[in-house]
């Protein structure tokens, strides 16, 4: 194990400008810790335990979080891309989601079947992302651009995509009900129908 981390439980710490490339970390607990400026991009966090910590302004990038768990984490302006969120050991009775992304850039990265209901991407870069059946209802994606993402039988209902771009979302194969569009973004939702539209 790194030297960065000798012991296995960290209480209400900061972590202050940590640069750990393709390092491995194992079975350490991390609670109501902040992360900032730190890079652990390339890196791998097996079977660790994140409670209600938070991650600013940090460098993410192809994490691997090898079956580590996050309870009430947030993330705000970091890099997550290319990471694999199905490697997350989820909580499985989790009512609303136990992640939150502001201001992220979480592109070429994938929650491919995962329930995450009420989850928060606000302000992020989403840029090849797959959402193909995940349970995402509820959630709020405002001001997000979703750019060449993909929707295929995804739980949307109630999911706020007020200020949300460049997503392509077939409404014959997502559940939309109830969500909420800006009128003119609106009509990418119409690309999917064997329609034409007329000014």
């Amino acid at each position: 194990m790194s030297e960065l981390f000798k012991d296995s439980h960290y209480f209400s710490e900061p972590f202050l400008n940590f640069t750990a490339n393709a390092k491995c970390f194992s079975d350490i607990e991390f609670e109501q810790c902040q992360f900032i400026e730190c890079d652990f991009s390339h890196s791998q966090f097996n079977a660790c335990r994140f409670i209600e910590c938070e991650f600013i302004n940090c460098n993410l990038t192809e994490l691997n979080w090898n079956y580590s768990s996050l309870e009430g984490v947030s993330f705000a302006n970091c890099k997550l891309n290319s990471i694999m969120w199905g490697q997350v050991n989820w909580p499985q009775l989790a009512l609303t989601s136990p992640v939150s992304f502001k201001q992220c850039e979480l592109s070429h990265s994938s929650f491919f079947e995962l329930q995450l209901k009420a989850l928060t991407m606000t302000n992020c870069f989403a840029k090849d992302v797959d959402f193909r059946h995940a349970n995402l209802a509820q959630s709020n994606f405002s001001d997000t651009d979703f750019r060449d993402s993909l929707f295929h039988q995804t739980n949307l209902r109630k999911a706020n995509f007020v200020g949300a771009t460049q997503f392509n979302i077939d409404i014959t194969s997502n559940d939309v009900s109830n969500a909420k569009f800006e009128r003119l973004e609106a009509l990418n939702l119409l690309a999917g129908l064997d329609i034409e539209l007329v000014d």
